[in-house]
């Protein structure tokens, strides 16, 4: 019968997973970091169940240990909170996997099942299990989609692999470019980032792969492009779906011989440089169009990871707002900042189209409009909170409060709501603005791409 040794200082656990695998699996306790070493090393059980907060060390250390002494056991990390940098650092340390508590029994059941199955093949996360803690950086959230980017990024540490970063403008891809660069062998030199869209077509290549004395007019001295810059450290190249074919095979010569040409230069420069990309362009509509190069997809798309919008994770919000409030205390000099219960189901009910960045925006405007630093729905400036959700009740002149009209509507739409309540979000915002998108996507507080998709998605200009 294989052994499970159960590392918790909570004795309800033990009692639980002695319940739960009882006549399939022998249990093993220790309620400590000492006890659970000591009982590794004399009974050697197939699997390790490791909780984060305990007596003497936590859970972070304790694995850090064990991948010292057992470097082929498999470790399950449980935490109540899944906070980033423990779950990066657990992920750095091969933990198989992790759990948040409370979890599902079936579930938890069969991923034990399968570390017993697949023993060496190391991978995860954890957490802790005290309040959330402020986090230090701007990656923020618990939920379970965040918590797989977490272990992403944890896998891509370990690694110099290629990475595109697919997401909406305003998930936070660069962020997560950091994240992974932070936690890499090349952490000890700056990342370099350049917005590709952000630079003229004319000077882009000089950005990137610098120039030689007189290479062209203007051109009074040597400059090293970015890629020289980066060289031993991560290039993150955001936008990289804007880039003009021309550029495109230069930087594909580079994945092909890890080599670049100054413009008017005549000798290849060596460089060792990883990239991190980043777009929310659907490049594989731009491989049937012609305008990015397929060998330069899949040079790019070693490793993909899709950065979920706001409104596919919904339970951050709060966690997002708390974060942002309290950076704004201190910008905005107003100790006293806070949202009402109204307001935080407003911003539960919207469907952020811009994403966190949206968010962070919304509230900060909002936290300067504030009287007393009290955030009421009218400092929000979010186009569902002008949208007419219930035509029919308007008909009757008589207006509502804006949570009685949102239970209507959503009432009325099952399972449809949030995609319709974005759709007349983008038509009304384009009606105010007489059909200009420029000055739509401003009052959306999105970039041009993300309505052109919008658009597109909706055949909103197919009528």
């Amino acid at each position: 019968m294989k052994r499970i040794l159960v590392v918790d200082d909570e004795r309800n656990i033990h009692y639980s997973f002695r319940r739960i695998f009882k006549g399939r699996y022998e249990v093993l306790s220790a309620y400590d970091s000492k006890e659970g070493m000591r009982k590794l090393r004399e009974d050697q059980p197939d699997l390790v169940l490791l909780d984060v907060k305990m007596p003497y060390e936590d859970g972070i250390e304790v694995l850090r240990r064990i991948r010292e002494e057992f470097p082929m056991l498999p470790v399950i990390v449980m935490t109540a909170f899944g906070t980033t940098e423990t779950a990066i650092n657990a992920m750095k340390l091969e933990a198989y996997d992790y759990l948040l508590k409370p979890f599902d029994v079936e579930a938890f059941s069969e991923l034990v099942a399968k570390a017993l199955e697949v023993r060496g093949f190391l991978e995860s996360i954890g957490g802790q299990k005290s309040p959330i803690p402020p986090q230090e950086s701007e990656l923020v959230g618990q939920s379970v989609l965040m918590q797989e980017v977490y272990k992403m990024i944890g896998r891509l540490a370990r690694t110099d692999a290629t990475v595109l970063l697919w997401g909406e403008s305003g998930t936070g891809k660069e962020l997560i470019a950091k994240k992974i660069h932070e936690h890499s062998s090349r952490r000890d030199c700056t990342m370099v980032a350049i917005n590709c869209a952000a630079i003229p077509e004319s000077l882009i290549e000089s950005e990137l792969f610098g120039h030689e004395k007189d290479a062209f007019t203007g051109a009074a001295a040597r400059k090293k492009g970015l890629f020289e810059v980066a060289d031993g450290s991560t290039l993150f190249l955001d936008e990289v779906g804007e880039l003009s074919l021309p550029i495109q095979a230069k930087l594909l010569r580079f994945f092909q011989e890890r080599e670049i040409y100054r413009v008017g230069g005549k000798e290849p420069i060596q460089l060792d440089v990883r990239i991190v990309a980043a777009t929310n362009l659907d490049l594989e509509e731009a491989l049937k169009r012609g305008t990015f190069r397929e060998d330069l997809y899949y040079r790019l798309n070693v490793v993909r990871l899709n950065l979920p919008p706001l409104r596919a994770r919904r339970q951050d919000i709060p966690l997002l707002v708390e974060h942002f409030l309290g950076k704004f205390r201190s910008e905005l000099a107003n100790p006293y900042l806070h949202i009402t219960q109204e307001t935080m189901d407003v911003l539960l009910a919207y469907t952020w189209p811009g994403n966190v960045r949206e968010l962070e925006n919304t509230l900060r405007e909002a936290g300067l409009k504030a009287k007393g630093g009290k955030i009421t729905p009218l400092e929000l400036s979010i186009p569902p909170y002008t949208l007419d959700l219930d035509p029919e009740a308007s008909r009757t002149g008589q207006e509502e409060p804006f949570e009685a009209s949102l239970e209507r509507f959503l009432m009325k739409n099952p399972g449809t709501a949030f995609d319709r309540l974005e759709e007349a979000t983008v038509r009304r915002a384009l009606e105010i603005s007489k059909g200009n998108q420029v000055k739509t996507a401003q009052l959306l507080g999105i970039t041009r791409n993300v309505l052109r998709h919008r658009i597109k998605r909706y055949h909103i200009l197919d009528a």
